[in-house]
């Protein structure tokens, strides 16, 4: 749920939020963070998702079937089906796919 108000700041914090937006419109991340994954590597992930996602779909099952079979809370599947949160553990993967049916395959290659 979105907050109705904003939060009140004092002039300090807004003159320190000031200053952090001219650093970063001086100089701005030309890098990724570290830690960060490449655009492939995103990509493969929003692709096992949307898999994950059609094979409940095209079993029936809603999103409060699946979390239950995986004993999982339904909000949290929610958001790691929309992307909103990218970063299940392989553990949450492969519950994910045995409780669709499925044998989730994690393999090892080169990068090109």
């Amino acid at each position: 749920m979105k907050p109705t108000t904003k939060p009140t700041r004092t002039a300090e914090q807004r003159a320190e939020e000031e200053a952090v937006r001219r650093q970063h419109k001086a100089n701005p991340i030309r890098e990724c963070p570290a830690g960060t994954i490449n655009r492939n590597s995103f990509a493969a992930i929003l692709r096992l998702l949307a898999r994950l996602k059609a094979l409940r779909e095209s079993q029936g099952l809603t999103l409060a079937d699946l979390a239950e079979r995986m004993e999982m809370d339904a909000p949290a599947l929610s958001r790691l089906e929309t992307g909103k949160m990218l970063n299940p553990t392989l553990a949450t993967l492969h519950k994910w796919a045995e409780a669709l049916g499925q044998k989730l395959e994690v393999d090892l290659s080169p990068s090109t």
